[in-house]
């Protein structure tokens, strides 16, 4: 559900809407009875579902959308555009019920509707994101962020870490299994049989040759020739102001960014209403609207849902590739 002041349960209810949507697979919505309740009936999104305490019911039945309660969100009331210690409680219960499910196999993927960071640590969880937490408690050593929209697809070295703190997290290693992750992953979920895949300088102009940085020397530049030796088609470290450009004309089908913001705008700007959050290095499809909470407009009725259903169609194609190699 995310978090439950934010335009998730809207997008959620107008995505499942869609007859597109609603043949694609079978759901289990996690998270709160009177929120969902609330939203069909003030924001008129009436979706059939049924309410469930056990994923064996919805097995056992013909409905193609189950609740699967988490508990009531008392004096529940969206759009006061503010952050909630209740919201970040019941956005990460959710995630860590949706994870339970996944690693147990009783759901194929996982779609997570938008959390606020501000208001998971005011509950008291101290992670930076969906991406950390999915880490955690999927039990893996190294996952990696991937935005996919139109025509690009980003992995991220690094994602929820101040810039002025990139030059020291980022080591060979790191940018070694982030290329080695996204290859593997490009070709189990997007049918890739030799992956293209282009690797960012960190500084301006891939530091010119070591005048503006010697990171890209010395970091990496020797993580892209390990992964070559590996038998991975990857180039780089190429500057940020062209790699983008290349990628859109079809020469790259990914593109490895250092940091954040280095690879999030370019692929905002792209697709900003359709992009779609992924991880991957977790044993489980997993994917997310690529865009935040928007307390400023929840409980209006006027929350776009593309994104959302992007990122539903996605996981559902990820978890038939999973199926397919079974």
């Amino acid at each position: 559900m995310g978090d439950p002041y934010g335009i998730g349960p809207e997008i959620i209810l107008r995505s499942l809407k869609s007859p597109t949507i609603r043949r694609l697979a079978h759901y289990v919505i996690i998270g709160s009875k009177n929120v969902f309740e609330w939203t069909t009936g003030a924001l008129n999104i009436p979706l059939r579902y049924q309410s469930i305490s056990h994923l064996s019911e919805a097995e056992a039945s013909d409905c193609p959308i189950s609740l699967l309660p988490m508990g009531d969100v008392e004096s529940y009331l969206p759009g006061q555009k503010k952050v909630t210690i209740e919201g970040g409680d019941m956005s990460v219960q959710c995630i860590l019920k949706g994870i339970n499910l996944a690693m147990s196999g009783h759901i194929d993927a996982l779609v997570t509707a938008p959390i606020c960071k501000e208001a998971i640590h005011a509950a008291g969880y101290g992670y930076p994101g969906h991406t950390e937490i999915l880490k955690t408690f999927s039990g893996v050593k190294r996952v990696v962020m991937l935005m996919a929209g139109g025509k690009l697809r980003v992995a991220f070295v690094t994602t929820h870490v101040a810039l002025r703190e990139v030059p020291q997290l980022i080591t060979i290693e790191d940018v070694f299994e982030t290329i080695t992750i996204t290859n593997d992953n490009l070709k189990r979920f997007f049918g890739l049989e030799k992956p293209r895949i282009a690797v960012c300088g960190l500084n301006p102009h891939a530091g010119e040759e070591g005048i503006f940085g010697s990171e890209e020397k010395k970091i990496i530049a020797p993580a892209i020739e390990k992964a070559q030796k590996n038998g991975i088609q990857c180039i780089g470290p190429v500057s940020a102001d062209t790699i983008f450009f290349k990628a859109l004309k079809g020469n790259h089908d990914a593109v490895v960014a250092i940091y954040h913001d280095q690879g999030a705008i370019p692929l905002k700007l792209h697709a900003f209403e359709t992009g779609v959050n992924i991880t991957l290095g977790i044993p489980f499809a997993r994917t997310s609207p690529d865009h935040g909470t928007a307390y400023d407009i929840a409980g209006k009725g006027v929350a776009d849902p593309r994104s959302m259903m992007e990122a539903i169609k996605t996981a559902v194609r990820m978890a038939g590739c999973i199926k397919k190699r079974i």
